[in-house]
């Protein structure tokens, strides 16, 4: 079943997001930073009216911070509700996004996901035009207990 695909480059390597996950792809504005978070978050971004973390993949993966130029976008991707927790959204940093494919998962595969802790996020190697794309399942990026924790709604009434 032919699936859509947001591409990606990151570090020269190609990644695709399924398109029925993102939401918009937005400039890379300045993000507020938040600190001590790891798992490759580098900031929080307000889009339209919530505050979405954003993960460098590069970061997550244990490589160095991804480069900002004037291609790097923000890809908002929506996360599922799970394990009775409301639904969310989390931001890709990427230095360039690059094109919409279409393409069968399960016909273009040539590897598995890799099965290594650092490599939260990553699905299968595919063939895409004879060139490989790493599919990237964004739910996966960031553990939901983190993912609360960054995101926590206001108090009704504020203490101050």
């Amino acid at each position: 079943m032919d699936v859509l695909l947001v591409c990606l480059e990151l570090a020269g390597e190609r990644y695709g997001i399924p398109a029925a996950h993102v939401a918009e792809v937005v400039p890379a504005v300045p993000l507020r930073v938040v600190p001590g978070v790891r798992e490759g978050v580098v900031g929080l971004l307000r889009f339209r009216g919530r505050v979405v973390p954003v993960v460098d993949l590069a970061v997550a993966w244990g490589g160095a911070p991804s480069p900002r130029r004037m291609s790097t976008r923000i890809v908002v991707c929506e996360l599922p509700a799970a394990d009775g927790r409301p639904a969310g959204s989390v931001g890709v940093l990427a230095e360039h996004v690059t094109s919409v494919t279409r393409l069968d998962p399960d016909a273009a595969a040539v590897g598995a996901p890799p099965a290594t802790p650092g490599a939260r996020g990553l699905g299968r190697l595919v063939l895409d035009g004879g060139r490989l794309l790493q599919l990237v399942h964004p739910a996966q990026l960031l553990d939901r207990d983190l993912l609360d924790a960054l995101v926590r709604e206001a108090p009704a009434e504020a203490p101050w």
